[in-house]
């Protein structure tokens, strides 16, 4: 087995037009490594190795899912190599070959990771920019997750390209200001954002020629065309705002950075796709209620706690389970009792039945009724003038009893 260093080669991966690509092993930790490997003749500039070196060092401290890691980098035989994380899985330009363009919201998921990683990078002090991103540099692992590749390799390729006829970067995917050989910062990054998602959501790139020239002046001076319109129906209008923004010519007219990218994007995105941020207070959580937003507000738009109601629990399909403590008993006991008509009815008929029963019985054992008396034979003495009347103010009405010998 081949030995570089203090890797073995398994493999040969791929190669460029920076170099070449080995699966490889740590000789003593026996770690599996992506081994890349730049080319002999763009190493020669003393100069260039020397910024080669100190690009990786700083890539090295870059740690973030969705950054492939530079585990090392050094100088064997003469030849500058990193040793970086071994990742399983296609690029994103394999991905548009075999699939062709990509649903909205798997392309947003994908841009929101891409922008995360931009946002890490360009937060390094001195910040990291990118300089080639491209479908190419974006590797998509099996669980859907995203690894940008190739950071800082660009700054060291445009360095050692002043000794040699290399090409530097991709035409297709350089920002007008790297064109215009301009000033570079993280906005140059976020035009290649823009590029990549047009790509992945109309499925070819927003300029197109086989002139290189063509293809430069388009950068340079062409407005992107708008998207198909079987694309733009199913998109969210602040997507495709953001897109057009990303791809302004002038970088004082795209976002100010990748978190104000990531920050847009993230309420269209799944909700596994980016690297886990704290949630924003007022924002859409999905796509759908983020794309209703987009719609004009109608009334009121202020809200007090105070007038705010909590919103219905959302039935499990299984009756909820009554409480048993000591204040539920107490609140049910003194609830009003609402009774059914027709159990009403029943209960006044048997009521009715009961009573007519119990006066049977009453009447059945009381014997045959007493004769009521005689009085037509009771003679009622006639009260002289001035006799004192009874208490209910008619004389005799169960008033005073008469004395004995009163009237004698």
């Amino acid at each position: 087995m081949e030995r570089l260093g203090e890797y073995l080669i398994r493999r040969l991966v791929g190669e460029g037009g920076m170099g070449k690509v080995y699966e490889a092993e740590e000789r003593l930790s026996h770690r599996r490594v992506a081994l890349k490997v730049l080319r002999q003749e763009l190493a020669r500039s003393e100069r260039g190795r020397r910024l080669f070196l100190n690009e990786m060092t700083i890539l090295a401290h870059l740690d973030h899912p969705n950054v492939v890691r530079c585990l090392s980098c050094s100088e064997v035989d003469d030849q500058l190599v990193m040793a970086l994380e071994f990742l399983e899985g296609r690029t994103l330009r394999d991905q548009l070959t075999t699939d062709g363009p990509l649903d909205w919201t798997s392309a947003v998921g994908i841009a929101a990771q891409i922008a995360s990683a931009l946002a890490a990078a360009h937060r390094q002090d001195p910040p990291i920019v990118h300089r080639d991103l491209k479908p190419e540099n974006v590797m998509i692992l099996g669980d859907g997750s995203v690894k940008v590749m190739d950071f800082g390799i660009a700054k060291v390729l445009q360095e050692l390209s002043h000794t040699t006829t290399q090409s530097v970067g991709t035409l297709q995917y350089m920002s007008p200001e790297q064109i215009d050989a301009g000033s570079i910062d993280g906005r140059s990054d976020l035009y290649c954002l823009g590029l990549v998602l047009y790509e992945m959501l109309a499925g070819e790139p927003p300029f197109e020629s086989a002139s290189p020239r063509e293809l430069l002046n388009k950068q340079c001076t062409e407005a992107p065309p708008p998207l198909p319109d079987d694309v733009r129906r199913g998109l969210p209008r602040g997507v495709e705002r953001l897109l057009f923004e990303m791809l302004e010519k002038s970088p004082d007219d795209r976002p100010a950075t990748a978190d104000d990218v990531l920050h847009e994007l993230e309420p269209f995105a799944p909700a596994d796709a980016a690297a886990p941020r704290p949630r924003r207070v007022g924002k859409p959580e999905s796509a759908a209620a983020a794309a209703s937003s987009d719609a004009p507000a109608t009334g009121n738009a202020r809200s007090s706690s105070r007038d705010s109601k909590p919103a219905p629990a959302k039935s499990s399909g299984k009756p909820d389970k009554p409480r048993a403590d000591t204040i539920a008993l107490v609140e049910r006991a003194g609830a009003a009792r609402e009774v059914s008509r027709r159990t009403g009815v029943l209960i006044v008929v048997a009521l009715s039945l009961f009573a007519g029963v119990v006066t049977w019985l009453v009447r059945a054992h009381s014997g045959p009724e007493a004769p009521a008396p005689d009085t037509s034979a009771v003679e009622i003495p006639e009260l002289p003038d001035g006799a004192p009347l009874g208490p209910t103010g008619a004389a005799g009405d169960f008033g005073d009893p008469v004395q004995a010998g009163d009237n004698r």
